[in-house]
């Protein structure tokens, strides 16, 4: 028997094989995944205005932030006495958004990018995100700290101690001596307490920002559980939830340590001056 050829002299079986391997290869590739798409409706009604919301509120504590430094040189009891009155308005309506307004489930949303490795970082611990009502209640009526040096504390010391008082977290020698030294967090003590002392406090905000970012690293928060035991680092997350850092950033903290700066200069700390 002779097989069947086709114009092209190759034999009808093979030319019929081929066809039936080209077919099942194109079955057997994975056809490209659409492009993923992103639209208003991909997240609730309400955490699209909360997220609206939120933004407003973090333009009014930055401006809160830009009060008290532009008050320092000249006016820091006055910069003290704005802070505190304008605090309890920010924070009860921030309080307002995330406990009445949209669920926690949607929360994650409203992080920025810039902060979501911090509120990342708090999730092996299950810790809510943002704080209740009564606990902000708590934290604006709280008085500004006093802090009493020590003998030989450097104005960098004093920054500190009151950066671990904003912490709730307790001034221990072994702990202290650690954070000091660290070749991140040493380095912006001392630039804000430099700027500080030149009453450059737009400077020594910046600083302090970038202190409290280092302070809140997993290897800080590790060496601090060390020290202070393993709810240290609850007390830690907790202190920057209540002042809404995992939404609105460093501003409203900074904000914080500025006027507690201030407060202390004019009191106890004069080596801040």
């Amino acid at each position: 028997m002779v097989a069947a050829h086709d114009r092209g002299g190759r034999p009808a079986a093979r030319r019929e094989l081929l066809r039936l391997a080209g077919g099942l290869t194109a079955t057997f590739v994975a056809a490209p995944a659409p492009a993923q798409s992103f639209t208003a409706s991909s997240i609730s009604q309400a955490a699209q205005d909360a997220r609206l919301d939120v933004g407003r509120l973090s333009r009014r504590a930055e401006n809160l932030l830009r009060l008290t430094v532009a008050d320092g040189a000249e006016r820091n009891a006055a910069a003290v006495r704005r802070f505190r009155a304008e605090q309890v308005g920010l924070a009860r309506d921030l309080a307002a958004v995330f406990n009445s307004r949209v669920s926690e489930d949607d929360w994650l949303l409203i992080v920025p990018t810039a902060e979501l490795d911090l509120v990342l970082q708090m999730r092996p611990l299950v810790i809510r995100i943002a704080p209740t009502a009564a606990e902000v209640e708590a934290a604006i009526n709280k008085p500004l700290p006093q802090i009493e040096p020590l003998a030989g504390d450097t104005a960098a010391d004093v920054l500190l101690a009151i950066m671990l008082d904003a912490l709730g977290l307790a001034r221990r020698v072994a702990l202290f001596e650690q954070l000091k030294d660290d070749r991140a967090l040493g380095p912006a003590l001392k630039a804000a307490a430099d700027a500080g002392k030149a009453r450059r406090y737009g400077l020594a905000a910046l600083e302090l920002e970038r202190a409290m970012r280092v302070l809140a690293l997993p290897a800080s928060v590790a060496a601090i559980a060390d020290n202070l035991g393993q709810e240290a680092p609850r007390t830690l997350y907790h202190a920057l939830i209540v002042r809404f850092v995992p939404f609105l950033g460093w501003s409203y903290f900074a904000a914080l340590l500025l006027a507690t700066i201030y407060y202390n200069s004019d009191t106890t700390a004069p080596v801040l001056r």
